[in-house]
């Protein structure tokens, strides 16, 4: 009776033992470990433009990328808009021949508490992944609520957004 017991021990010993290595295997690849808690993670202006660039090529709502109404100075006009859809529009765009845009370079000039300035420089690529236009776009930055908002933009030259 002693021996079937120790015997049961050891096997319900080994079945909780191997129970807790797959449950720990299993939290470990399917936690995502860069990702922070919003509460503590602090985005930085570069991201906020790379994840426009990103909505922006998925030509997804960019509302939430905004903080409204934006001022943008193109090619020496200014516009103020109260609305992404009086300044963007994805299929005037894809009539000038745009597929998606492509980021040559990104760098943060200033960067205080509540305030970044972002220098892009881009190209814009039709669907034969011919680049056929590159500019340089600056980018100014606000923060509300951990967030960073894009305020207006300084636009090189003439890049039409489809308007």
């Amino acid at each position: 009776m002693i021996e079937i017991a120790l015997r049961f021990g050891w096997l319900a010993q080994s079945i909780v033992l191997v129970s807790t290595v797959v449950l720990v295997i299993y939290i470990i690849t399917s936690e995502n470990w860069n990702t922070q808690s919003n509460t503590y993670r602090k985005e930085t202006p570069n991201e906020a433009i790379k994840k426009y660039v990103l909505d922006f090529n998925s030509k997804k709502e960019l509302d939430e990328s905004f903080q409204l109404p934006i001022m943008v100075l193109n090619n020496g006009k200014k516009d103020i808009h109260k609305k992404i859809s009086t300044f963007i529009d994805y299929e005037g765009l894809k009539k000038t021949g745009w597929e998606y845009s492509f980021v040559n370079s990104m760098d943060t000039i200033a960067e205080l508490n509540n305030t970044a300035i972002v220098q892009l420089n881009f190209s814009r690529l039709n669907k034969f992944e011919e680049k056929y236009l590159r500019a340089n776009a600056f980018f100014t930055l606000i923060k509300e609520d951990r967030k960073w908002l894009i305020s207006s933009i300084i636009i090189d030259k003439d890049v039409p957004m489809g308007i």
